[in-house]
Protein backbone atom coordinates (compact mmCIF):
# COMPACT_ATOMS: atom_id res chain seq x y z
CA UNK A 1 0.00 0.00 0.00
CA UNK A 2 1.43 3.48 -1.33
CA UNK A 3 -0.77 6.09 0.43
CA UNK A 4 -1.07 8.39 3.37
CA UNK A 5 -3.99 7.40 5.10
CA UNK A 6 -7.34 9.61 6.83
CA UNK A 7 -7.78 8.56 10.72
CA UNK A 8 -11.45 8.45 11.59
CA UNK A 9 -12.48 7.76 15.44
CA UNK A 10 -13.78 3.84 16.08
CA UNK A 11 -14.93 1.95 18.66
CA UNK A 12 -12.42 0.28 21.20
CA UNK A 13 -12.74 -3.26 21.79
CA UNK A 14 -11.15 -4.77 24.76
CA UNK A 15 -8.90 -7.61 24.52
CA UNK A 16 -8.72 -10.73 27.05
CA UNK A 17 -4.88 -11.26 27.45
CA UNK A 18 -3.65 -15.32 27.06
CA UNK A 19 0.02 -16.75 27.11
CA UNK A 20 1.40 -17.13 23.65
CA UNK A 21 3.27 -20.64 23.89
CA UNK A 22 2.24 -21.71 20.21
CA UNK A 23 4.57 -24.38 19.29
CA UNK A 24 3.25 -24.83 15.83
CA UNK A 25 0.33 -23.19 14.02
CA UNK A 26 -3.34 -24.33 14.36
CA UNK A 27 -4.81 -23.43 10.91
CA UNK A 28 -8.27 -24.80 10.86
CA UNK A 29 -9.41 -24.52 15.60
CA UNK A 30 -13.00 -23.71 15.44
CA UNK A 31 -16.06 -23.83 12.98
CA UNK A 32 -15.73 -20.32 11.81
CA UNK A 33 -12.21 -20.86 10.93
CA UNK A 34 -12.84 -24.09 8.61
CA UNK A 35 -15.16 -22.41 6.93
CA UNK A 36 -12.98 -19.75 5.71
CA UNK A 37 -10.54 -22.38 3.74
CA UNK A 38 -13.64 -24.41 2.57
CA UNK A 39 -15.18 -24.60 -0.42
CA UNK A 40 -18.74 -25.26 1.16
CA UNK A 41 -18.43 -22.02 3.89
CA UNK A 42 -19.67 -21.35 6.97
CA UNK A 43 -23.18 -19.80 5.95
CA UNK A 44 -23.52 -22.25 2.78
CA UNK A 45 -25.59 -20.94 0.04
CA UNK A 46 -26.84 -17.79 1.98
CA UNK A 47 -23.70 -15.83 0.87
CA UNK A 48 -22.68 -18.06 -1.93
CA UNK A 49 -22.40 -16.01 -5.14
CA UNK A 50 -24.68 -17.01 -8.07
CA UNK A 51 -21.89 -16.81 -10.12
CA UNK A 52 -20.61 -20.20 -7.75
CA UNK A 53 -20.87 -22.82 -10.55
CA UNK A 54 -19.34 -20.50 -13.80
CA UNK A 55 -16.08 -19.90 -11.32
CA UNK A 56 -15.25 -24.00 -11.96
CA UNK A 57 -15.18 -23.27 -15.38
CA UNK A 58 -11.73 -20.75 -14.85
CA UNK A 59 -8.84 -20.36 -14.30
CA UNK A 60 -7.81 -20.36 -10.65
CA UNK A 61 -6.32 -17.46 -9.24
CA UNK A 62 -5.00 -16.10 -5.56
CA UNK A 63 -4.33 -12.36 -4.91
CA UNK A 64 -1.81 -12.45 -1.70
CA UNK A 65 -2.09 -8.81 -1.22
CA UNK A 66 -5.31 -6.51 -1.08
CA UNK A 67 -6.75 -4.05 1.06
CA UNK A 68 -10.46 -3.31 1.54
CA UNK A 69 -12.47 -1.36 3.98
CA UNK A 70 -16.17 -1.06 4.65
CA UNK A 71 -15.98 2.73 5.12
CA UNK A 72 -16.21 4.35 2.09
CA UNK A 73 -13.68 8.01 1.36
CA UNK A 74 -17.34 9.99 2.67
CA UNK A 75 -16.95 8.25 6.12
CA UNK A 76 -19.92 6.15 5.56
CA UNK A 77 -20.42 2.66 6.21
CA UNK A 78 -20.61 0.59 2.75
CA UNK A 79 -24.00 -1.36 4.14
CA UNK A 80 -23.47 -4.31 1.25
CA UNK A 81 -19.57 -4.19 1.92
CA UNK A 82 -19.86 -8.72 1.22
CA UNK A 83 -22.07 -8.23 -1.57
CA UNK A 84 -19.83 -5.67 -3.58
CA UNK A 85 -16.75 -7.21 -2.80
CA UNK A 86 -17.85 -10.85 -4.33
CA UNK A 87 -19.36 -9.23 -6.90
CA UNK A 88 -16.02 -7.96 -8.24
CA UNK A 89 -14.40 -11.77 -8.06
CA UNK A 90 -17.62 -12.82 -10.18
CA UNK A 91 -17.45 -10.45 -12.90
CA UNK A 92 -13.43 -11.26 -13.12
CA UNK A 93 -12.49 -13.84 -16.01
CA UNK A 94 -10.64 -16.05 -13.58
CA UNK A 95 -12.01 -17.83 -10.28
CA UNK A 96 -10.51 -15.27 -8.11
CA UNK A 97 -9.81 -15.27 -4.34
CA UNK A 98 -8.66 -12.65 -2.34
CA UNK A 99 -6.16 -12.46 0.67
CA UNK A 100 -7.38 -9.63 2.27
CA UNK A 101 -6.21 -6.99 5.13
CA UNK A 102 -7.39 -3.53 6.30
CA UNK A 103 -7.02 -0.30 4.32
CA UNK A 104 -7.79 3.57 4.83
CA UNK A 105 -9.19 4.81 8.33
CA UNK A 106 -8.40 1.00 9.88
CA UNK A 107 -4.70 1.08 9.08
CA UNK A 108 -4.16 4.93 10.27
CA UNK A 109 -5.74 5.00 13.49
CA UNK A 110 -3.35 1.91 14.13
CA UNK A 111 -0.82 4.24 14.80
CA UNK A 112 -1.72 6.09 17.77
CA UNK A 113 -4.79 3.65 19.49
CA UNK A 114 -3.60 -0.12 19.77
CA UNK A 115 -7.53 -1.10 20.39
CA UNK A 116 -7.85 -0.47 16.57
CA UNK A 117 -5.88 -3.40 15.40
CA UNK A 118 -8.87 -5.91 16.68
CA UNK A 119 -11.15 -3.82 15.64
CA UNK A 120 -9.89 -3.76 11.72
CA UNK A 121 -8.67 -7.45 12.04
CA UNK A 122 -12.45 -8.21 12.88
CA UNK A 123 -13.91 -5.91 9.78
CA UNK A 124 -11.40 -8.73 7.57
CA UNK A 125 -12.78 -11.60 9.91
CA UNK A 126 -16.35 -10.73 9.17
CA UNK A 127 -16.22 -10.48 5.46
CA UNK A 128 -14.21 -13.94 5.60
CA UNK A 129 -16.36 -16.02 7.78
CA UNK A 130 -19.27 -15.02 5.27
CA UNK A 131 -17.78 -15.59 1.93
CA UNK A 132 -17.86 -19.33 1.25
CA UNK A 133 -14.19 -19.95 1.22
CA UNK A 134 -13.61 -16.64 -1.24
CA UNK A 135 -11.85 -14.33 1.05
CA UNK A 136 -8.68 -14.70 3.16
CA UNK A 137 -8.28 -13.12 6.40
CA UNK A 138 -4.79 -11.73 6.98
CA UNK A 139 -3.86 -9.72 9.98
CA UNK A 140 -2.33 -6.90 10.26
CA UNK A 141 -0.23 -5.56 13.68
CA UNK A 142 1.82 -1.96 14.62
CA UNK A 143 4.36 -3.65 16.87
CA UNK A 144 4.77 -0.39 18.60
CA UNK A 145 2.18 -1.82 20.74
CA UNK A 146 3.79 -5.22 21.54
CA UNK A 147 1.30 -6.85 24.21
CA UNK A 148 -1.85 -5.74 22.37
CA UNK A 149 -0.12 -7.12 18.75
CA UNK A 150 0.05 -10.48 20.55
CA UNK A 151 -2.64 -10.79 21.79
CA UNK A 152 -4.43 -9.85 18.30
CA UNK A 153 -2.09 -12.28 16.50
CA UNK A 154 -3.78 -15.25 19.08
CA UNK A 155 -6.95 -14.55 17.86
CA UNK A 156 -6.39 -13.87 14.10
CA UNK A 157 -4.74 -17.50 14.01
CA UNK A 158 -5.46 -19.45 16.28
CA UNK A 159 -9.52 -18.47 16.63
CA UNK A 160 -10.57 -17.26 13.29
CA UNK A 161 -7.83 -19.04 11.00
CA UNK A 162 -5.80 -16.17 9.22
CA UNK A 163 -3.46 -16.85 6.46
CA UNK A 164 -0.85 -14.43 6.42
CA UNK A 165 0.53 -11.45 8.83
CA UNK A 166 0.92 -8.18 7.39
CA UNK A 167 1.18 -6.53 4.89
CA UNK A 168 3.35 -4.81 7.50
CA UNK A 169 3.23 -1.17 7.39
CA UNK A 170 6.75 0.05 8.64
CA UNK A 171 6.20 3.80 6.62
CA UNK A 172 3.25 4.08 8.33
CA UNK A 173 3.11 3.01 11.59
CA UNK A 174 6.69 4.30 11.91
CA UNK A 175 8.59 1.26 12.99
CA UNK A 176 11.17 -0.92 11.69
CA UNK A 177 11.29 -4.63 10.63
CA UNK A 178 14.90 -4.62 12.67
CA UNK A 179 13.18 -3.41 15.58
CA UNK A 180 13.02 -6.13 18.82
CA UNK A 181 9.35 -5.48 19.50
CA UNK A 182 9.10 -6.69 15.51
CA UNK A 183 11.39 -9.20 16.07
CA UNK A 184 9.00 -10.72 18.91
CA UNK A 185 5.88 -10.22 16.22
CA UNK A 186 8.01 -12.05 13.46
CA UNK A 187 8.83 -15.04 15.73
CA UNK A 188 5.32 -15.36 16.75
CA UNK A 189 4.60 -15.68 12.91
CA UNK A 190 7.06 -18.32 12.77
CA UNK A 191 5.89 -20.45 15.14
CA UNK A 192 2.23 -20.12 13.66
CA UNK A 193 3.88 -21.29 10.37
CA UNK A 194 2.37 -18.24 8.18
CA UNK A 195 4.28 -15.81 5.83
CA UNK A 196 5.62 -12.02 7.19
CA UNK A 197 3.98 -9.70 3.77
CA UNK A 198 6.58 -6.30 4.47
CA UNK A 199 5.78 -3.44 2.47
CA UNK A 200 8.61 -2.40 -0.25
CA UNK A 201 8.60 0.77 -1.69
CA UNK A 202 7.68 -0.23 -5.51
CA UNK A 203 9.62 2.62 -6.97
CA UNK A 204 10.74 6.13 -6.05
CA UNK A 205 8.61 9.22 -7.25
CA UNK A 206 8.97 12.79 -6.56
CA UNK A 207 5.64 12.73 -4.48
CA UNK A 208 5.83 9.19 -3.08
CA UNK A 209 7.25 9.84 0.24
CA UNK A 210 8.59 7.13 2.21
CA UNK A 211 6.20 4.17 1.20
CA UNK A 212 8.66 4.57 -1.79
CA UNK A 213 12.18 3.92 0.35
CA UNK A 214 12.40 0.27 -1.00
CA UNK A 215 15.72 -0.21 -1.06
CA UNK A 216 16.08 1.01 2.62
CA UNK A 217 13.01 -0.98 3.21
CA UNK A 218 14.51 -4.36 2.35
CA UNK A 219 17.59 -3.44 4.09
CA UNK A 220 15.23 -3.90 6.56
CA UNK A 221 13.99 -7.11 6.07
CA UNK A 222 17.82 -8.15 5.28
CA UNK A 223 17.85 -7.69 8.65
CA UNK A 224 14.91 -9.39 10.36
CA UNK A 225 15.26 -12.28 8.04
CA UNK A 226 18.65 -12.93 8.67
CA UNK A 227 17.97 -12.97 12.97
CA UNK A 228 14.54 -14.70 12.34
CA UNK A 229 15.86 -16.79 9.03
CA UNK A 230 12.82 -19.79 10.60
CA UNK A 231 10.33 -16.85 8.89
CA UNK A 232 8.69 -17.03 5.56
CA UNK A 233 9.15 -13.44 3.57
CA UNK A 234 6.77 -11.91 1.29
CA UNK A 235 8.42 -9.13 -0.63
CA UNK A 236 5.57 -6.95 -0.94
CA UNK A 237 4.64 -5.74 -4.23
CA UNK A 238 8.66 -5.77 -5.17
CA UNK A 239 7.85 -6.32 -9.15
CA UNK A 240 5.81 -3.25 -10.32
CA UNK A 241 6.23 -0.26 -12.00
CA UNK A 242 4.45 3.38 -12.17
CA UNK A 243 1.80 4.52 -14.36
CA UNK A 244 4.24 6.87 -16.39
CA UNK A 245 8.09 6.98 -17.12
CA UNK A 246 8.55 9.21 -13.80
CA UNK A 247 7.94 6.53 -11.88
CA UNK A 248 11.58 4.59 -11.38
CA UNK A 249 10.49 0.72 -10.67
CA UNK A 250 12.92 -0.26 -8.12
CA UNK A 251 12.48 -4.43 -9.08
CA UNK A 252 16.29 -4.63 -10.83
CA UNK A 253 17.69 -3.23 -7.71
CA UNK A 254 15.63 -5.62 -5.83
CA UNK A 255 16.52 -8.48 -7.53
CA UNK A 256 20.45 -7.46 -8.23
CA UNK A 257 20.34 -7.12 -4.04
CA UNK A 258 18.97 -10.67 -3.77
CA UNK A 259 21.50 -12.35 -6.19
CA UNK A 260 24.61 -10.24 -4.58
CA UNK A 261 23.06 -11.35 -0.89
CA UNK A 262 22.38 -14.73 -1.32
CA UNK A 263 24.62 -17.50 -3.07
CA UNK A 264 21.45 -19.24 -4.27
CA UNK A 265 17.85 -17.92 -3.99
CA UNK A 266 16.61 -17.97 -0.54
CA UNK A 267 14.15 -20.91 0.01
CA UNK A 268 11.95 -18.63 2.74
CA UNK A 269 11.52 -15.58 0.19
CA UNK A 270 8.61 -14.84 -2.19
CA UNK A 271 8.49 -11.76 -4.75
CA UNK A 272 4.94 -10.41 -5.14
CA UNK A 273 4.18 -9.18 -8.88
CA UNK A 274 2.53 -6.32 -8.54
CA UNK A 275 2.15 -5.13 -12.25
CA UNK A 276 2.66 -7.66 -14.64
CA UNK A 277 3.46 -5.76 -17.65
CA UNK A 278 6.85 -4.43 -15.27
CA UNK A 279 9.87 -4.34 -17.31
CA UNK A 280 11.65 -6.34 -14.91
CA UNK A 281 9.12 -9.08 -15.20
CA UNK A 282 11.06 -11.53 -17.74
CA UNK A 283 14.49 -11.31 -15.59
CA UNK A 284 11.96 -12.09 -12.71
CA UNK A 285 10.76 -15.18 -14.43
CA UNK A 286 14.75 -16.20 -15.33
CA UNK A 287 15.82 -15.39 -11.88
CA UNK A 288 13.53 -16.67 -9.41
CA UNK A 289 12.04 -19.65 -8.80
CA UNK A 290 8.50 -19.56 -9.95
CA UNK A 291 7.85 -21.35 -6.85
CA UNK A 292 8.38 -18.05 -5.34
CA UNK A 293 6.16 -15.72 -7.00
CA UNK A 294 2.92 -14.62 -6.06
CA UNK A 295 0.45 -12.17 -7.44
CA UNK A 296 -0.13 -9.37 -5.51
CA UNK A 297 -1.52 -6.21 -6.89
CA UNK A 298 -1.81 -4.37 -4.04
CA UNK A 299 -5.45 -4.07 -5.34
CA UNK A 300 -8.20 -1.41 -3.14
CA UNK A 301 -11.29 -0.79 -2.28
CA UNK A 302 -11.21 2.84 -2.28
CA UNK A 303 -13.38 3.42 -5.45
CA UNK A 304 -16.52 2.71 -5.62
CA UNK A 305 -19.08 0.57 -5.07
CA UNK A 306 -19.25 -0.66 -7.80
CA UNK A 307 -15.56 -1.31 -7.11
CA UNK A 308 -13.41 -0.87 -9.98
CA UNK A 309 -12.45 -4.36 -12.24
CA UNK A 310 -9.76 -6.80 -10.57
CA UNK A 311 -6.76 -5.96 -12.74
CA UNK A 312 -7.07 -2.03 -12.32
CA UNK A 313 -3.56 -1.04 -11.49
CA UNK A 314 -2.77 1.06 -7.83
CA UNK A 315 -4.07 4.71 -7.40
CA UNK A 316 -5.30 4.58 -11.46
CA UNK A 317 -8.63 4.83 -12.56
CA UNK A 318 -9.95 2.20 -14.42
CA UNK A 319 -10.73 3.73 -17.75
CA UNK A 320 -7.04 4.65 -18.03
CA UNK A 321 -5.49 1.45 -16.75
CA UNK A 322 -3.25 0.84 -19.63
CA UNK A 323 -4.55 -2.67 -20.48
CA UNK A 324 -7.56 -4.33 -19.71
CA UNK A 325 -8.19 -5.31 -16.72
CA UNK A 326 -8.37 -8.77 -16.51
CA UNK A 327 -6.04 -11.85 -14.93
CA UNK A 328 -6.15 -12.66 -18.94
CA UNK A 329 -3.59 -9.82 -19.20
CA UNK A 330 -1.79 -11.13 -16.53
CA UNK A 331 -1.31 -14.20 -18.25
CA UNK A 332 -0.44 -12.41 -21.66
CA UNK A 333 2.24 -10.28 -19.75
CA UNK A 334 3.37 -13.63 -18.18
CA UNK A 335 3.41 -15.80 -21.51
CA UNK A 336 5.64 -12.65 -23.18
CA UNK A 337 7.76 -13.28 -20.10
CA UNK A 338 8.67 -16.48 -20.94
CA UNK A 339 6.75 -18.00 -18.45
CA UNK A 340 5.12 -21.68 -19.40
CA UNK A 341 1.13 -23.18 -18.69
CA UNK A 342 2.77 -24.53 -15.28
CA UNK A 343 4.96 -21.32 -14.27
CA UNK A 344 1.64 -19.62 -14.33
CA UNK A 345 -0.12 -21.88 -12.48
CA UNK A 346 1.93 -21.69 -9.66
CA UNK A 347 2.27 -17.84 -9.63
CA UNK A 348 -1.64 -17.18 -10.20
CA UNK A 349 -2.84 -19.76 -7.76
CA UNK A 350 -0.55 -23.08 -6.42
CA UNK A 351 2.24 -20.98 -5.12
CA UNK A 352 -0.01 -19.11 -2.64
CA UNK A 353 -2.50 -22.43 -1.91
CA UNK A 354 0.75 -24.04 -0.66
CA UNK A 355 2.28 -21.33 1.42
CA UNK A 356 -1.65 -20.36 2.70
CA UNK A 357 -2.40 -24.16 3.14
CA UNK A 358 -5.36 -24.14 1.71
CA UNK A 359 -7.21 -27.62 0.65
CA UNK A 360 -6.70 -28.08 -2.80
Amino acid sequence: MDKKLGAKKTMKRELVPEPFDITRRQFVKTTAAAAMVSTAGFFGPQTASAADGDQKKKRRWIDTHIHVSDIGRDGKKREKMLEDLLDVLDRCDADLRFAICPDAGYVSRMTTDPAAMMVGNQMVYDLCRRSSGRLYGCCMVNPNFLDESLKVMKTCFEEWGFVQLGEMLTYIHKYKMSDKATEKVVQLAAKYNVPVEVHLGTYWHKKAGSSGDGMNHLTDLLAIAERVPEAKYILAHAIGCGPTPDYVSWADMFLDTIKGVFPKYPDNFWFEIRDFQCKALPRTIREVPTTRLLSGTDWTTRIGPPFQNYGTMFDIKEGANPFPPKVSSFVDFLLKAGASEADITRIGYENARELYKLPA
